[in-house]
């Protein structure tokens, strides 16, 4: 048994008892405080240690391990190495681990809410990462069969620096989003479903930015990379990281009306539970194998399915049991005409609709398992169900900023026709621009509203205390984000060019240049374009393209040039290199002329006679005559057989200054029949690359970005907030 593997036993042992010591101390055995907080402490420590063994053999080339083998090699740069870490599964579950264990001190300090009860169903979540790695197929540390002298290296669809930050961000989200879950049992345990709000707010706001984070780092990683032209692919284990980000996001929603108002009590513990069983359930998605046939992301095939099941249904049953057990109050019902209570209850309804959709379509590979063709909902049938509901969501979020937890919708000031009606201006002014359908202008128009009316109240906010604009500020980014993704896709327009090398190409009102390929870019394959706007200096692209292997087959990546601007981006993806030669087979029957190069050719008769009598040597001769406008001439095309192996000889065509030429490929001689190999072309170099105009697009990064900056704004001040608020209180005490 290697270090590694005994840390990791260590980890489970000292987990269990702190798990143990946990309960007692919840049932009032206070000398059991001392046990769990030590076995914690030594679980933590065993998980760090365990973490450190890892890294310290990937660094080391310790080919030993088959996860080292699997995930690294002695050429790969120290950032990838480093990546390597996460880079498989058995590596993801140990860095999870130790996320999850370093988390949970916050919620045993002393000044935290019932850290006894919160500790007591905490602490399982990570035992469920430790006992995965238990099983032979996820532990890390598993000694390879035989050392190799090199390992395997990350897939290089892997290997780009985003590799460093995507992962461990939605693993954090995965950690932070626990926290929730936890205090919404302790809630149900201890019948006080008031008090756990405040923290569960601020770790809802953790685990929705740092899993937003993961979510987006990995849809720009697409956009950049993969050369597909699209930063979100709807593919069911993307959205399996998209589900619990919803979840949040309605919790968040949620939490606040409760705070306020005291109602959607049943509805916030769902949320929070719900939130921690779509991770898991997402975890099952990718690593249990069941999507390896419907996604590029998903892991293979394992071991680790029937404990992701056996874990998933104890989460459920324990939620289930919480919930049935419940003897809060309801809290009281809003009414549709309460302004901004309504406003935001609407938004946890949408939200969780949507939820519902996305996790429908995720899962529809599994539900139509037991067809012959399962199947995965394309890209229309989100975009079909997304629609209304983010339209309702867009309009509410432009009338909220002019309401409050006080007003009536009759009492909504003048200001919401005012951003009504420059968001109407804005829309007429995209349809003159080419908005694509009724659809479209919507949606736009949604937008553009919650857009300026969250712009307005940024400004009234600010004036008074700029740590309070944390919701405008993420309702701005929301806003700009599906400005963004709406312009971007009904203004994008899209063109395949052939690139001769050297010869300029026009396109998009711009001239393109295929300069050649890049030296010293090997093995991948690099090519610059010259794209020159009239007016402007000539700008470099360099477009990327290589072969690789990949669980025994072998893939195509293609890694695009993006030329950016402020108002749009100019992306490049290589589809091919041409060697500027084409090859066409004919047949041609005697006597009957066929169509070639505004010409014919015709067959006229087979020659035998200049047979060189060698033994085992055969020469036969094809008169072909090539008719092309007012000439004729005869060809001969010629075949030997040589010792059984047939050689057939090209010639030049007497047109187009010779760059055509010809060959017998075989004969039917019983048939008075021979088939002909054409080659046309100039043997130009050619590339063919995709061109795409995409506006907007800093559109959306800057609401991505707005989005999770105002709720980081957010937590900050409510962080504040509470500790002028513990403050005040010593004073006074």
């Amino acid at each position: 048994m290697t270090i590694g593997t005994l840390l990791v036993y260590f980890s489970a042992i000292f987990g269990l008892t702190s798990f143990i010591a946990a309960i007692r101390w919840a049932r009032g055995n206070g000398e059991s405080a001392w046990t769990f907080k030590m076995s914690y402490h030594a679980m933590t420590l065993a998980l760090a240690a365990a973490s450190v063994v890892l890294m310290v053999a990937i660094l080391r080339h310790d080919f030993r391990f088959d996860y080292v083998i699997g995930y690294s090699s002695t050429e790969m740069p120290l950032i990838y190495l480093i990546s390597a870490f996460w880079g498989g599964q058995q590596g993801t579950f140990l860095l999870w681990a130790l996320m999850g264990a370093l988390i949970g001190y916050p919620l045993f300090r002393k000044s935290s809410w019932e850290p006894a009860t919160v500790m007591a169903f905490y602490t399982p979540t990570i035992l469920f990462m430790v006992g995965l790695m238990l099983d032979s197929g996820a532990n890390p540390f598993t000694l390879a069969a035989r050392i190799p002298a090199d390992g395997n290296g990350l897939n290089p669809l892997l290997q780009d620096p985003w590799m460093a930050t995507h992962p461990p961000m939605v693993f954090l989200g995965y950690a932070a989003m626990t926290v929730p879950a936890v205090l919404a049992m302790a809630a149900l345990i201890r019948s006080e479903e008031t008090r756990w709000l405040d923290v569960g707010l601020r770790w809802s706001l953790i685990g929705f930015v740092s899993l937003g984070i993961g979510i987006i780092l990995g849809g720009f990683w697409a956009y950049k990379v993969l050369g597909w032209g699209g930063f979100w692919g709807w593919d069911p284990v993307e959205n399996a990281s998209l589900v619990p980000w919803i979840v949040v996001t309605a919790l968040i929603h949620g939490i606040l009306v409760q705070k306020f108002t005291g109602s959607l009590r049943r509805t916030n513990l769902a949320l929070a539970l719900g939130g921690y069983l779509t991770v898991l359930y997402a975890t099952f998605l990718t690593r249990s194998g069941v999507l390896a046939d419907f996604s590029v992301h998903s892991f293979p095939k394992g071991s680790l399915m029937r404990w992701l099941v056996v874990i998933m249904l104890i989460a459920l049953l324990t939620a289930v049991w919480g919930m049935l057990r419940r003897k809060g109050p309801e809290g009281k019902v809003i009414q549709w005409n309460a302004g901004w209570p309504f406003i935001l209850s609407s938004t946890v309804v949408l939200f969780t609709i949507s939820t519902a959709i996305v996790l429908i379509g995720t899962s529809w590979p599994i539900l139509t398992s037991y067809n012959e063709n399962p199947t995965v909902p394309g890209i229309p049938f989100y975009n079909a169900t997304a629609l209304p509901l983010y339209v309702l969501l867009l309009l509410l979020l432009g009338i909220g900023p002019f309401s409050s937890w006080q007003s009536k919708w009759n009492e909504l000031n003048k200001r919401v026709f005012l951003s009504a009606g420059l968001a109407l201006i804005a829309t007429v002014a995209a349809g003159f621009l080419g908005g694509h359908g009724i659809k479209f202008l919507l949606l736009f128009f949604a937008a553009s509203f919650a857009l300026i009316g969250n712009l307005i109240r940024f400004v009234d906010v600010a004036r008074i205390r700029f740590m309070n604009t944390g919701a405008s500020i993420a309702h701005i980014g929301f806003a700009l984000m599906l400005v963004g993704i709406v312009a971007s896709s009904a203004w994008d327009r899209e063109m395949e060019l052939k690139l001769p090398l050297g010869h300029p190409v026009d396109a998009m009102d711009r001239v393109f240049t295929y300069r050649g390929h890049v030296d010293g870019s090997e093995p991948k394959d690099q090519w610059r374009v010259a794209v020159m706007k009239p007016g402007a200096d000539e700008t470099t692209a360099l477009t990327t393209m290589y072969r690789f292997r990949s669980g025994g087959d072998y893939q195509i990546m293609r890694n695009p040039a993006i030329l950016r601007t402020l108002g749009h981006d100019l992306y490049l993806a290589p589809l091919a290199l041409e060697t500027g030669k084409s090859e066409k087979p004919m047949i041609l029957q005697k006597d009957e002329p066929v169509q070639f190069d505004h010409g014919t050719l015709t067959f006229l008769r087979f020659d035998t006679d200049n047979n060189e009598g060698e033994p085992g040597h055969m020469k036969v001769d094809a008169i072909v005559l090539l008719t092309h406008g007012e000439e004729q001439t005869e060809l001969t095309l010629t075949m030997k057989y040589i010792n059984g192996k047939m050689e057939a000889t090209a010639i030049k065509l007497p047109i187009h200054g010779g760059e055509n030429s010809i060959a017998m490929s075989r004969m039917m001689v019983d048939q008075g029949t021979i088939e002909i190999l054409t080659e046309s072309g100039s043997g130009l170099e050619t590339l063919v690359v995709s061109v795409s105009h995409k506006p907007l697009m800093n559109l959306l990064w800057t609401g991505t970005i707005l989005l999770l900056l105002g709720c980081t704004v957010a937590a900050i001040r409510r962080y504040i907030d509470k500790r002028a608020e513990v403050v005040v209180q010593t004073v006074v005490t």
